[in-house]
């Protein structure tokens, strides 16, 4: 393979963190993320732009917009003048969600007939447990002393 397919490994910068790294120190480098994403789609939007492609520069020109307020939002947060953008993001999906938020109600309400209500109240009677015994009574009773 030849050396010009491989990028300069000294601008390289890891994609990953360490245990024990300070949250400043990620919201900065999700902020770099972002920021060369935005530079990606803008450079983008102008080749589609000069291709004639308007309608797909105009979506990746909004796209690098909305990723350039994000890295914004991340470096705030970096400096400690926010919260974190990703529980804010969330809250904020929460709050639309409750907004929209219809309770269930039923439809459908029973309504049982003078055979129905007399047969549940039989039921009742027929499902209800028999008075303890003599033996259970005096477990009870030898367990009350023993306390």
């Amino acid at each position: 393979m030849p050396d010009d397919d491989f990028q300069d490994l000294r601008d390289l910068k890891p994609s990953y963190t360490f245990i024990g790294t300070s949250p400043a120190a990620e919201h900065l480098e999700v902020a770099r993320i972002h920021y060369r994403e935005a530079k990606q789609m803008e450079d983008n939007a102008q080749i589609a732009e000069a291709e004639g492609r308007l309608e797909e520069a105009k979506l990746l020109k909004d796209l690098a917009k909305s990723r350039r307020e994000t890295a914004q939002e991340f470096e705030r947060a970096a400096r400690g003048e926010g919260g974190d953008p990703i529980v804010t993001d969330i809250l904020s999906d929460q709050e639309d969600m409750n907004k929209n938020f219809v309770p269930h109600e039923s439809k459908y309400v029973v309504k049982l007939t003078a055979e129905e209500e007399a047969a549940l109240a039989s039921l009742a009677e027929v499902v209800e447990p028999p008075p303890p015994g003599p033996i259970a009574r005096a477990v009870a009773w030898f367990n009350k002393l023993g306390r």
